[in-house]
């Protein structure tokens, strides 16, 4: 079957909003939440963020500040959607708002003085609840890989196999492709930039979820542990993967996703070397998943 698309801007439509939506939080940064690893589809021109979830395209900007107070400011967000329509609950729900990040990061920080340290640097970020299929694929792509790569492949295979959106900012934005739009794909048309090995194993994934009965809905109704077993079932798929969907996919807190990033974070600065995964287990009891990502963000930017 031929993929192929035209790169003619000419050819697609530009998109038109639809919808604005005002949303005040606390405890919230747009840009940390977005680049701190979660996430590989924003982009950012000038003030403004953009990115296509599922056929819609979201655009955001800060409007103002309307609390001076450093410790607990809020921040206001104009949000522009465009193509679908995509609902201010969905929005909180997509940034996770309405939870209550003042109490989990007090608590948080309560834990030693490097989670405070962290803490009081990443703070505004939230961990995002994206889509199943799109973390399942993206984190497998994200095997040994880093984040601008990670990125370049991710939108080379919604180019060639996702919807086309429309214009937007002068490109063409494209849907993250359905199990369904992979079905027909072989092996060498898996093979798009920079993907690599990891072709095998969107491949064998794409394959089991064809060919079985398999509910990607199924780690909703199981425990943690066990989620992270019944995930391993797909190729590419290990401890540190399965943890990263768990966490950004199903809103699964005690993941923890351990990759070479918090494996030199727990030595640095708790001199575990070795047997990462049981010290995480033991000691990071108090929201795991939230903790691990602002001490991710701390070490990596800080």
């Amino acid at each position: 079957m031929d993929f192929r698309k035209s790169d003619l801007k000419t050819e697609h439509k530009k998109l038109e909003k639809i919808r604005e939506i005002h949303i005040e939080s606390t405890y919230f940064d747009l840009e940390k939440t977005l680049y701190c690893g979660q996430a590989f589809r924003w982009r950012k021109a000038g003030d403004v963020f953009y990115a296509p979830i599922d056929h819609s395209v979201v655009v955001a900007r800060k409007t103002a500040v309307t609390s001076t107070i450093q410790t607990n400011k809020t921040e206001s967000y104009i949000f522009e959607i465009y193509g679908d329509d995509f609902t201010k609950e969905q929005l909180i729900t997509y940034f996770d708002l309405n939870r209550d990040y003042a109490s989990i990061l007090e608590e948080i920080s309560g834990i030693d003085e490097h989670l405070k340290a962290a803490v009081l640097y990443g703070k505004g970020i939230r961990i995002m609840r994206q889509g199943l299929v799109e973390m399942l694929i993206t984190f497998i792509l994200s095997s040994n890989n880093n984040i601008p790569k990670i990125s370049m492949t991710v939108e080379a295979l919604c180019e060639k196999f996702g919807d086309a959106l429309g214009v937007y900012n002068g490109e063409v934005l494209y849907s993250f492709p359905t199990i369904a739009q992979l079905s027909d794909a072989s092996l060498e048309d898996l093979n798009v930039k920079a993907i690599g090995y990891r072709a095998k194993s969107l491949y064998a994934t794409v394959q089991l979820l064809l060919n079985s009965q398999l509910d990607l809905n199924e780690p909703f109704r199981l425990s943690h542990h066990t989620s992270v077993e019944w995930l391993k079932q797909f190729h590419g798929v290990g401890n540190k993967v399965a943890n990263c969907i768990l966490l950004f996919a199903y809103g699964d807190y005690e993941a923890f996703p351990v990759d070479t990033w918090v494996k030199r974070m727990l030595n640095e600065l708790y001199g575990v070397e070795k047997k990462h995964e049981a010290f995480v287990e033991s000691y990071f009891t108090k929201f795991p998943g939230i903790a691990q990502q602002y001490l991710f963000y701390y070490i990596r930017k800080g």
